[in-house]
């Protein structure tokens, strides 16, 4: 199939590389971090995007974040403020609310026009630094850095731009990156890993800061306790999920120690309902018990209780296993405000 869509790949590829050289990038006064990739979806780019506004947070920094916002029904700017009360994932888009409530403290605008949206908000949330969601390919921003995720279970798919595939450019594109993170990499083996760590520093001259995904804990579907974990271990456990790699949450089920029957996989960004629930649900009998996402159970808003008392969310914290000083290191350095305005020299004073 992938070389009859091959003829579309290539027009893709021409209004792409149009699109970037008629660009004029636009400069915010502030530093702009990105957090992207190459690939269509499934890189665990939206951890990534939690663990560095942790990271901003906890050195006292205020967070900007831009992010389109993703199959969400409202097209008008949104801001998600103080973990993003009373905003639905209809309105924001599951990530952005996701990043909202993880991180309560940064202050979230949805929106596809991101630079206006910008300065719109600039003014009420004054942001020591703006991050840009998804935006390796977002060419209106100029960044004072370029984090780009890769997944090491599946880095570059066939190797064909979409539609053929799954690149949203060519990989030679990475020579752009100021960091690399790779991402999954407890899904293949060693030697694969360092094939890929070989090919990334080739295609982008930078070392590799390898992650994969750990810290779990099992929530209740509206995550505000604890799930009973004896449910599930007395359960027909299944797993249900609408993000873009199912396989890494399949895997990370796996290493929390929790054993499954069978995958529910819907498509990514999938909108859940009573109806959609409860039809799964008694097609799984009685007995069942469901796995999902964080990114899945924000979109459980109106799922009635009865439903939820069958859910359990797993939620997972990226793990270093090589280069967290690095990437503390790289994030740190392009905030030059930070070190005038706080007078510290070193980042030993940080970490």
């Amino acid at each position: 199939m992938s070389k009859f869509l091959y003829p579309l790949a290539l027009i893709y590829s021409i209004l792409c590389e149009a699109d970037r050289r008629f660009s004029r990038p636009k400069k915010f006064s502030k530093p702009v971090i990105s957090v992207g990739n190459i690939t269509w979806g499934g890189t665990g780019k939206t951890p990534v995007v939690i663990e560095l506004l942790n990271l901003l947070v906890k050195n006292n920094l205020k967070p900007m974040v831009l992010t389109r916002g993703y199959r969400r029904r409202n097209k008008a700017s949104v801001m998600l403020k103080d973990g993003a009360v009373g905003i639905g994932a209809t309105d924001s888009g599951d990530e952005p609310l996701l990043i909202a409530e993880s991180v309560p403290q940064a202050c979230v605008i949805v929106g596809a026009d991101r630079y206006n949206n910008a300065l719109k908000y600039e003014r009420e949330i004054n942001p020591d630094v703006y991050v840009l969601d998804d935006g390796f390919q977002h060419w209106n921003i100029q960044r004072d850095l370029d984090i780009v995720c890769v997944n090491a279970a599946n880095p570059f798919g066939n190797g064909m731009l979409i539609p053929a595939g799954i690149l949203r450019e060519k990989p030679k594109a990475l020579k752009r990156a100021g960091l690399v993170i790779i991402t999954n990499s407890d899904m293949v083996s060693y030697e694969e890993l360092k094939r890929l760590e070989k090919t990334l520093f080739v295609l982008s001259g930078q070392i590799s800061v390898i992650t994969h995904y750990g810290g779990f804990e099992y929530k209740t579907a509206d995550l505000a306790a604890d799930f009973n974990l004896e449910i599930l271990r007395k359960s027909d456990v299944y797993s249900l999920s609408a993000i873009g790699f199912a396989k890494g949450f399949e895997n990370s089920i796996r290493k929390s120690g929790i054993e499954i029957k069978d995958s529910i996989v819907l498509r990514d960004h999938s909108v859940y309902n009573n109806n959609m629930l409860e039809k799964i649900m008694n097609q799984k009998g009685k007995n069942s018990c469901f796995i999902v996402t964080a990114k899945d159970a924000v979109k459980f808003q109106n799922i009635s209780l009865d439903i939820k008392e069958r859910i359990a969310v797993l939620v997972v914290k990226l793990q270093f296993k090589t280069g967290k000083e690095q990437w503390e290191r790289k994030l740190l350095k392009c905030l030059p405000s930070f070190w005038t305005e706080t007078g510290r020299s070193s980042l030993t004073e940080i970490i």
